[in-house]
């Protein structure tokens, strides 16, 4: 995967992840590219992939983008996951 980092989870405890991301089969960690959660009273979307940059020359990320904000505008999006600011800050460190 190109234009992507992974999203640490160990630091969330429960997430389920919308997209997971297995490292390998011997250290297995818990990784997601894609992840929804409840934050205070807002809803997020938290995805690892770049969905700015070189967006002409990148037709995938273009779809991704608009297929993630149909998704959050829509009825389906109401994350189940409560974290906290703290946690999501940690994820950053």
């Amino acid at each position: 995967m190109a234009h992507c980092n992974a999203i640490p989870l160990r630091k969330l405890s429960d997430a389920k992840p919308i997209v997971r991301i297995i490292d390998d089969w011997f250290t297995a960690r818990s990784l997601g590219l894609i992840v929804e959660m409840k934050v205070g009273n807002g809803l997020l979307i938290l995805c690892g992939a770049d969905l700015m940059s070189d967006v002409e020359k990148r037709p995938e990320a273009r779809q991704l983008l608009n297929s993630l904000l149909h998704y959050m505008t829509g009825d389906s999006f109401n994350p189940v996951q409560q974290v906290t600011i703290g946690q999501l800050a940690d994820l950053f460190k």
